[in-house]
């Protein structure tokens, strides 16, 4: 799966084709993505206004509860404003024209607010050749009747287990369950001819994690060009007309074990402009225990700087820590 920040939708991208080394009923499959496209379709906007959208949430883990906002304001065509808390983290990006100001907690955004972003406004898919399609069934979810499609998602010795429920009278997404992430949608209401979902639940099926969202979108009629004005000791970036990401030259992995079980752990990483890491922090982990191991090498890696308009440039990434037989 794939994120991506910065817009509005967030989309995890797969195509549209079968896995070659499992079987699967190909009616079965159309109807699985001709659901699923339609799903995605109802909750996009074909034309978004001048808005201004709120995420409030709520954090759970061991270490306690941490409430979090994230607020985004576009004026189409002249720039957006985005502001995000999360305990004592707090940022404001101001994006215009071709560059970008930026003031606050000079460190990498908790793994937390990142799931926020991921989710929000939604957390919309698609299949590809990695997804096999076992079954589409009715049953109930919540107070609604759901089309509910069950398949497996194949990368390497790695299978998942993940399911898709879709309401059967409105056409959107009701639940996801995707590789141990489950994500439940509600409260939906229309916001320039898309249904968005006003409630998000988010939680891991380790335990480790549970966020709970509530969601507004409202439109701006006259909005005031004032919100994109940056504080006076923000740090102003231009945007790239050519842009190179950064290529690992040093990628120290865990060493292997004998326990027959694989995982990842995936970790953000500031990469400056001499290539060496920074900053990190683990943004996904179902292995606690790994995550202390997971930081440390990653910190040793090194990479080719990314590269804006020629010139070295700080990037964030993310790299994954593969501990085999661990």
């Amino acid at each position: 799966m794939k994120s991506a920040l910065g817009t509005l939708a967030v989309f995890a991208t797969l195509c549209l084709s079968s896995h070659p080394a499992f079987s699967q009923d190909i009616k079965v499959r159309e109807q699985a993505v001709r659901l699923l496209e339609r799903a995605n379709a109802l909750s996009t906007s074909p034309r978004l206004p001048n808005l201004e959208r709120v995420d409030t949430f709520r954090a759970y883990d061991d270490s306690g509860v941490v409430d979090g906002r994230f607020r985004r304001v576009v004026i189409q065509g002249v720039g957006r404003r985005d502001e995000y808390s999360f305990g004592a983290y707090h940022m404001l990006n101001v994006w215009t024209q071709r560059q970008v100001a930026a003031a606050g907690t000079p460190k990498l955004a908790p793994p937390e607010l990142m799931n926020v972003l991921r989710m929000t406004p939604m957390w919309l898919v698609s299949f590809d050749h990695n997804d096999v399609i076992h079954a589409v069934s009715d049953r109930s979810v919540g107070d609604s009747t759901a089309h509910c499609i069950e398949f497996d998602t194949v990368q390497g010795q790695q299978t998942d287990n993940n399911e898709i429920c879709i309401d059967a009278k409105t056409g959107t997404i009701l639940s996801e369950r995707l590789a141990g992430e489950i994500v439940e949608y509600g409260n939906f209401f229309l916001f320039a001819g898309a249904l968005i979902p006003g409630k998000i639940n988010y939680s891991h099926a380790s335990g480790t994690e549970k966020i709970e969202i509530t969601q507004t979108m409202t439109v701006l009629d006259n909005p005031d060009p004032a919100l994109l004005t940056a504080p006076a000791d923000a740090q102003v970036h231009k945007y790239c007309t050519t842009f190179r990401r950064p290529f690992g030259t040093f990628m120290p992995q865990p060493k292997p074990g004998n326990s027959g079980q694989d995982t990842d752990v995936v970790v953000g990483v500031n990469v400056g402009v001499d290539g060496r890491v920074f900053d990190a922090t683990v943004q996904r982990s179902d292995r606690e225990d790994l995550d202390a191991e997971a930081l440390g090498l990653a910190r040793q890696w090194t990479f080719t700087p990314a590269m804006c308009d020629g010139h070295p440039d700080r990037e964030e990434v993310s790299v994954v820590l593969h501990f085999q037989g661990r």
